[in-house]
């Protein structure tokens, strides 16, 4: 009886501990969903202290056959502008733009804002980005509506999981 009494407990406690820690990796994992919207790796780079502007990250996928557009991104306390940009290879000239009208995302894909591609951009800094802070925003869809996501400021050496950047 004692036996079963002890392993009970240890099977008790030892699951507990486990649920503990598989919330704390939920809470921490940087993944949102918003209706058919699922968002995950959320990231931005540190910044020198005198840097204007900084680039947000992260991969977006739209669940539902309809597409969805990216319209804006608000609620940004840390910089004076926000602004939706892609990178462009034009007479083999790298350039970035602005998307005045929103970054589509089609039914049933996935668009990753990744450097060197599509990104937030925020203009004109108010605070350096410094690492492991999180920097609030919110993503405001067409269709899905608005989430506030937290942007995770890291090294400039930092590489999302491989699985952020398989394509289908």
């Amino acid at each position: 009886m004692k036996k079963i009494i002890k392993f009970l407990f240890t099977f008790v406690v030892f699951g507990f501990f486990v649920n503990v820690n598989a919330s704390e990796k939920n809470h921490h994992s940087n993944k949102y969903k918003l209706g058919n919207i699922e968002i995950e790796g959320v990231y931005t780079f540190i910044t020198p202290p005198t840097a204007k502007v900084a680039a947000g990250y992260m991969k977006i996928e739209n669940e539902a056959r309809k597409a969805d557009t990216l319209l804006s991104v608000t609620n940004v306390s840390f910089a004076e502008k926000v602004e939706i940009h892609e990178m462009i290879m034009e007479n083999q000239v790298m350039k970035m733009r602005p998307l005045l009208d929103g970054l589509n995302i089609a039914g049933d894909e996935e668009v990753y804002l990744k450097p060197s591609g599509f990104h937030i951009m925020f203009i004109g800094l108010k605070e350096p980005i410094v690492k492991g802070k999180m920097y609030k925003g919110t993503l405001n869809f067409k269709n899905a509506g608005s989430i506030t996501v937290n942007f995770k400021a890291v090294d400039r050496g930092y590489h999302p999981d491989k699985d952020h950047h398989k394509h289908h």
